[in-house]
């Protein structure tokens, strides 16, 4: 809070990122207007929901490769490519079909920001593993150990509301930790609507996938399956 000429004024910080390195930094932010109708949230999944995932994983990993000059020229564009690619077709093709929820991946990592959507909707995820697109790059890179920090972080925070039915390549569990940078978003939509979502999306140039599925609460926020 802070005064200004002619009288009291006030400044809002909301959000923002928590960075250890020694890169300088600078921040934007940008703020607009919605019909309260049309908001998106997290916590509104309903069981039996598909979960739709419309961007690959792995910016984290290839821009940690990326700072140890792990990345050949034509591997870095196609990182910075996916990572400045908007969300907003992806968006414009999801609003008419009135998903449940959706949020965000970014820095928590795939299976953080869906414990955060099961926590909200009082549900648990389902996820699978062998479906989530990943970045082909990201995941040799994690076979060979190239795992940012943050996918740790989110392991600590979201490991222990995880269970793990199945048998999966450790490469492919460390990218659903991946902390990403410019993420895709993930949708809960009635089932009926799943396969007119992902036509959608696809007309609209987004590679998508369905990725798990909203079930009754258990033991876990997230189960993994095959």
């Amino acid at each position: 809070r802070g005064r200004g000429q002619g009288g009291g004024g006030c400044a809002v910080t909301a959000g923002g990122h928590s960075i250890e390195d020694t890169e300088p930094k600078y921040g934007l932010c940008v703020s607009g207007l919605v019909h309260p109708g049309a908001v998106l949230t997290k916590p509104g999944a309903r069981e039996g929901d598909l979960l739709v995932l419309t961007k690959p994983l792995g910016s984290g990993i290839l821009t940690t490769a990326a700072k140890a000059e792990l990345l050949s020229g034509a591997e870095y564009r196609a990182m910075t490519d996916l990572m400045a690619a908007l969300n907003r077709d992806a968006a414009r093709a999801a609003v008419p079909l009135r998903p449940s929820a959706c949020t965000d991946v970014t820095g928590f990592g795939l299976i953080g920001h869906a414990r955060e959507m099961a926590e909200g909707a009082g549900c648990t995820i389902e996820l699978w593993p062998g479906r989530v697109p990943i970045v082909p790059q990201a995941l040799e890179l994690a076979r060979d150990g190239i795992i940012p920090a943050g996918a740790y972080r989110n392991l600590e925070f979201a490991g222990p509301e995880v269970e793990t039915a199945g048998t999966f390549p450790q490469a492919v569990l460390d990218c659903l930790y991946d902390p990403q940078t410019s993420g895709g978003l993930l949708l809960a939509i009635a089932e009926e609507r799943g396969a007119e979502l992902l036509r959608r999306l696809a007309d609209a140039g987004v590679t998508a996938a369905a990725v798990g599925r909203v079930r009754p609460r258990g033991p876990r926020r997230i189960v993994l399956k095959p």
